[in-house]
């Protein structure tokens, strides 16, 4: 039987949206009607960003009501705001502090709501209404049924908003100031991932003045993953968001080639920011000498005794980057025209510029500024001590081995960027070039793979102290395999003041397949309180044993069997069998590559293989942790001992 009010809720949904055509409408107007090329372009360019958000608004425009005790009528909360022509609320953001109730009030502290009513639309048309009542007599979990079915729809291929479903706990961390820096500790479908994306925006609605300015930044692990979550923030209206993968936040650096673990572990070790230092001293190393020209008959000198003085000055001051470098030489061209006006007393004295161009004629004053301070170009320095045993001999002395410098060059004919170089590649330009542009607010997901290096690059991009952390220790697959956060966050600017926070309920991961993982939560991560899950899945986990000829052909089978399902499908299995698990349509992925991603059907194959690469069982409990329905393991040797029993 449908809820009886839903056709008054019907009524008023079309109103709101009547309202928001509307609004839509004004701002077409608005652009049309700009007076001047460049106003209109301004308005036109703003605009366009607008309507965005309206299009946005279409996907559930609002998705619940809220009856609050001594109001007279009820505050309906949505995606953005809607007004009425005399600008009255029709529809409140749910950014806004009094939407905060229909996240966070609960039978035990109500915050003066009688009725949290939640809608299912399909587009615009209201297809159900859930009522929660703050007695205590309905559902202790927020949304009910209206979450386990948005939790049971079959996946995407990029990442849903979940505005209208946000848990307490959830919004709790959403809503938390920018500084200090916060960790979100939260096991496999805890929610982790999207807290930190609704954080962004509710970070950039609430604190505009700033982050609108400095924006925001968010970092994950791959590309892949960054292009699953990529629709997020967009979806909730938000521009001034980057998104980057760590391996992609140096501008002209694209990692196309793989370390082996052992040299990614090296160049993530911060013994490598002595050595790019040290390197980039040794190729910047100063050679002064005197500048002088002859000028209307005499001559105009700055000593060499002078440069130096200025080079060392400038240097203790601001470095070795491109701007000190420019600092060094008007600091010398200052001292030479005053020397020109010494030595010209009876003359005309010609302007600074002038002066500035005479020296300039014919490359002379550039050729003296690169024998006094050679310009060092930072990706070449980082190639060649890459590619050059005696460069990298030369910077690493008494900072690396031998063995370890052996790990580290190869040949210059097959160099290909890799994504433990990117992060070398950002400290010589930090150190050569400029600083990177600093992020009011920087958003780090599945950081518990980055190695100090990459999250020192990560630091340098955020303003002091505003970081959100995200990820799960007992994931922890990267090159450093860090036990705990205390490990980690020593690497982040004002680490040591961060607040530790955990997510423990599982919404996505169905209740049985989280029970086949969690014995091996306990061998890789006891300290970790295993995450709860909050729904049971459709079946249990199916595990079949097949020969080993027939290993790759059984999983393939299995993989496409479910292809005929509704949802998506990934096979995730050890790296060396890859090959051989081509499904097309479908995703084959190694546990390294799918962290992070959720798919409906996962078809594991080989987890004693998947234990023997680097991640261990690690890996493991990453991949049997990735569906969000159906888990079936296809194996030929001896499960692991902790799915065995």
């Amino acid at each position: 039987m449908s809820h009886p009010d839903l056709a008054s809720e019907q009524a008023y949904l079309d109103g709101a949206y009547a309202h928001l055509d509307r609004m839509r409408e004004s701002l077409v107007h608005a652009a049309d009607a700009a007076v001047g090329e460049v106003a209109a372009l301004a308005l036109e360019a703003w605009s366009a960003k607008r309507l965005q958000t309206f299009e946005d608004a279409e996907r559930g425009l609002c998705f619940g009501r809220l009856d609050v005790d001594e109001i007279p009528r009820p505050l309906y909360v949505g995606r953005r705001w809607v007004h009425d022509d005399d600008q009255d609320v029709v529809v409140c953001n749910w950014q806004a502090p009094a939407a905060r109730p229909f996240y966070t009030a609960t039978p035990a502290d109500p915050q003066r709501v009688t009725l949290r009513r939640r809608f299912r639309t399909e587009g615009r048309r209201l297809v159900d209404i859930s009522d929660e009542t703050l007695d205590g007599s309905t559902a202790s979990v927020a949304g009910g049924d209206f979450l386990l079915e948005e939790l049971e729809r079959s996946r995407e291929s990029h990442m849903r908003d979940i505005v209208a479903t946000i848990q307490a706990d959830q919004y709790g961390l959403i809503t938390r100031e920018p500084e200090p820096p916060l960790v979100v500790q939260g096991g496999p479908g805890t929610g982790k991932t999207a807290v930190g994306l609704h954080r962004a925006s509710y970070l950039l609605y609430t604190h505009r003045d700033r982050l609108g300015r400095t924006g925001v930044l968010v970092v994950g692990p791959n590309p892949t993953f960054m292009e699953y979550v990529s629709h997020v923030l967009p979806a909730l209206g938000e521009d001034a968001v980057e998104q980057r993968a760590v391996g992609e936040l140096v501008d002209g650096i694209v990692p196309v080639a793989s370390d082996r673990s052992v040299v990614a572990r090296l160049k993530g070790d911060l013994r490598m920011a002595e050595v790019v230092a040290r390197a980039a001293e040794i190729a910047s190393a100063a050679h002064p000498e005197e500048l002088y020209a002859l000028l209307e008959g005499e001559f105009v000198r700055v000593r060499e005794r002078e440069v130096n003085e200025l080079l060392e000055q400038v240097r203790e001051e601001h470095g070795l980057t491109e701007l000190a470098r420019e600092r060094f030489r008007m600091a010398v061209l200052r001292r030479f025209y005053e020397d020109y006006n010494r030595v010209h007393l009876d003359l005309a004295v010609q302007d600074f510029n002038a002066i500035e161009g005479s020296l300039k004629a014919r490359g002379f004053l550039n050729k003296w500024l690169d024998r006094v301070w050679p310009a060092v170009k930072p990706d070449e320095l980082v190639r060649a001590l890459l590619t050059q045993t005696p460069r990298l001999e030369e910077a690493a002395e008494g900072i690396l081995d031998a063995d370890e410098i052996q790990l580290l060059v190869r040949p210059r004919a097959r160099f290909a960027w890799t994504d433990g170089d990117v992060a070398l590649v950002d400290e010589a330009r930090s150190l050569l070039a400029a600083p990177p542009k600093v992020y009011g607010h920087a958003i780090v997901d599945e950081a518990q793979d980055l190695t100090p290096m990459q999250l020192r690059a990560v630091g340098r991009r955020a303003a002091p102290g505003s970081v959100t952390i995200l990820g799960d220790i007992a994931q922890a697959t990267g090159p450093v395999p860090y036990r705990s956060w205390g490990e980690l966050l020593p690497y982040l600017p004002r680490g040591g003041e961060a607040e530790v926070a955990e997510l423990r309920h599982a919404y996505r991961v169905p209740r049985e397949i989280m029970e086949l993982a969690l014995p091996l939560l306990e061998r890789i991560a006891p300290d970790v309180e295993p995450p709860l899950a909050f729904r049971e899945g459709a079946a249990p986990p199916r595990i079949r044993q097949v020969g080993d000829d027939e290993l790759a052909l059984e999983a393939v089978r299995e993989a496409t069997a479910l292809g005929g399902e509704d949802g998506l499908v990934a096979v995730i299995g050890p790296e060396a069998l890859l090959p051989e698990l081509e499904v097309d349509g479908m995703s084959i992925l190694s546990a390294r590559h799918a962290k992070g991603l959720e798919f409906d059907h996962v078809v594991v194959v080989e987890p004693a293989a998947i234990i023997d690469e680097e991640q261990g069982l690690r890996g493991l409990y990453v991949a049997l942790t990735r569906p969000t329905r159906t888990l079936t393991v296809v194996h030929a040797r001896p499960l692991p001992v902790e799915l065995a029993a």
